[in-house]
């Protein structure tokens, strides 16, 4: 995978920022095989796939999250099985799924924890495997989509690449620029297709169209808001837990929770009226011969 970034001025997330609350949720995924196929069938767009194996992904990603956000403000998300196996620095917070039930429930049950400890935070959804190298320069590109929710708090923004060959699915075309972010670059989304023929992939794959990395940054409760339209049905099975985060009952509750849980993914959040895109540009996505997509920075 070969990708260039231009440099970008420094955005310091914590000084820069007129809203220093930012919280990091990294998404951990599940080990199980069977998961892990369920997970690939109901994905809509492509999946990022990091080069190491095992659990380095997992601390690989936890430890450079902690150098963009304070380790008290970083949440990883695992299931109970997982749980022992995925070590990371002092002082991150920890959420434990019973089952794994898909990428919505794993960043809506975080994220309602934040928004009931932290109402006004600002929330960076990170993959653990997206596979990014030169993360300074990622990093970059996370702090301006803050930047630009510090702006706009009722703006989710998902950052987006353009792949290195065209695509079946996932496209994003970008629109017109959000006024009053325009130094920022961020887009409005013209369109989201969820499936394109030969002839249309290849217009927009040449036209610049993206596809999506999976990050998503935005106020807890813009987020919120926009999964309760995407996914209504995950929020909804979750939200008895909100009263019950940190008591004694939590426990059996979030059990009984999961149990019925339906299984989704954030594609229909990508999908959401209103969600911004902040292109990353002359980042190429390449997708490797199996299943999966590799990102990296090059030097």
């Amino acid at each position: 995978m070969l990708v260039r970034v231009p440099s970008i001025p420094s955005l310091d997330v914590e000084h820069d920022t007129p809203h220093p609350r930012v919280w990091a949720i990294v998404l951990t995924g599940d080990a199980s095989g069977v998961a892990r196929r369920a997970h690939r069938s109901a994905r809509r767009t492509p999946r990022w796939r990091s080069q190491c194996t095992g659990e380095q992904p997992v601390v690989h990603a936890v430890d450079d999250v902690c150098r963009l956000v304070p380790a008290g403000r970083v949440v990883t998300v695992t299931t109970r099985g997982r749980a022992a196996e995925l070590p990371g620095p002092a002082h991150v917070h920890r959420v434990v799924q019973p089952y794994y039930r898909g990428r919505a429930a794993e960043t809506l049950l975080p994220l309602l924890r934040i928004a009931r400890q932290d109402p006004g935070a600002t929330v960076v959804v990170v993959p653990a495997d997206h596979g990014v190298r030169h993360e300074a320069r990622f990093h970059r590109y996370v702090a301006r989509a803050v930047w630009a929710v510090a702006l706009r708090p009722d703006l989710p923004i998902l950052l987006a690449a353009h792949p290195h060959t065209p695509v079946t699915r996932g496209w994003i075309e970008p629109g017109e620029p959000v006024e009053g972010l325009e130094d920022l670059s961020v887009h409005d989304v013209k369109r989201v297709v969820d499936a394109a023929s030969l002839a249309e992939q290849r217009r927009l794959f040449e036209s610049g169209a993206l596809v999506s990395t999976q990050v998503f940054i935005g106020r807890a409760a813009t987020l919120l808001s926009a999964a309760a339209e995407a996914v209504p049905e995950v929020l909804e099975a979750l939200e008895p837990l909100a009263d019950a985060f940190g008591t004694p009952e939590e426990p059996l509750l979030r059990d009984a929770v999961y149990e019925c849980m339906p299984e989704a993914d954030l594609g229909a959040l990508e999908r959401t009226p209103g969600l911004a895109v902040l292109p990353l540009p002359d980042v190429v996505w390449q997708a490797p011969a199996r299943e999966g997509f590799v990102l990296a920075l090059a030097s």
